[in-house]
């Protein structure tokens, strides 16, 4: 798909980047390492890119996944996507893999897409044929997800910030269940009660994240590419959002923090 590939540094290793970070929520702390990567953008490139099929934007580092056995490693991803493409689910998964230099990630975590929080995300209420046809369609994302497990590529997967109802009907309907549920108490105050008891009761791990609904807005972006793209900026939007973690398992330590943006066009 024809669009901009991004990969920012490693969060953890890039000092000076990390102190200008340093109590932002996630939304503001992607903005920043886009723009940090956009400040080293080629000027030849930015001139055609109205004309490239794809164009690659990357800090030119190696991951630390090489420097240890893959078993001493934990690698967590959490893919955002606008809508259910399971094509753009797989490009986020293939292109970490890719860059981490791996075979598998351990889990993965994928958001509510952004088209369909309003339908079927926690605290909407939202009931007829577009509630039905968003679960359908998150129904037919999960089953790209089961393949990846079959194949391989990941060996565990949850869910972020779905309607209790719909995360409890996915979780029945699935072959392979979704090990976690992730909810952003910023966004409903308490765990619904519900989630919690059905939580315990199918051993499906409970956990809590900061992520804003949206991690970056149609807005924001064309604010980030105006002052390099100038009219070219409002063709862009964002596709796939991944952010990974490399953890050493023994020590829990994180070694390497990076997102990775595909903004089609």
């Amino acid at each position: 798909m024809k669009g901009l590939y991004l990969v920012g540094g490693n969060l953890v290793s890039d000092s000076e980047l990390r102190k200008k970070l340093a109590g932002r929520d996630t939304g503001v702390e992607l903005q920043m390492v886009m723009e940090d990567l956009f400040a080293g953008w080629d000027k030849e490139e930015k001139e055609n890119v109205g004309e490239n099929e794809n164009i690659v934007i990357r800090k030119e580092e190696n991951s630390t996944a090489e420097k240890n056995e893959r078993n001493q490693l934990k690698i967590t991803l959490k893919v955002f996507l606008r809508d259910f493409s399971g094509e753009s689910l797989n490009a986020a998964v293939t292109q970490t893999l890719e860059q981490i230099g791996v075979d598998t990630i351990d889990s993965l975590f994928l958001a509510v897409p952004t088209e369909a929080a309003p339908v079927i995300g926690i605290g909407s209420g939202s009931t007829g044929t577009d509630n039905t046809e968003a679960q359908e369609s998150l129904m037919e994302l999960w089953r790209e997800v089961e393949k990846m497990i079959q194949d391989g590529k990941i060996n565990g997967a949850g869910l972020c910030d779905l309607r209790p109802s719909v995360f409890m009907s996915l979780y029945k309907e699935a072959a392979i269940k979704p090990t976690s549920i992730q909810i952003n108490l910023k966004s409903c105050c308490v765990v619904p009660e519900e989630l919690s008891e059905f939580s315990k009761a199918n051993k499906v791990t409970l956990l809590t994240h900061s992520d804003p609904e949206e991690l970056l807005t149609e807005e924001s972006l064309r604010k980030l590419l105006y002052p390099h793209l100038r009219r070219e900026a409002g063709h862009f939007s964002p596709n796939w959002i991944s952010r990974y973690l490399i953890q050493l398992k023994d020590r829990g330590v994180l070694r390497e923090k990076r997102y990775m943006v595909h903004l089609a066009k």
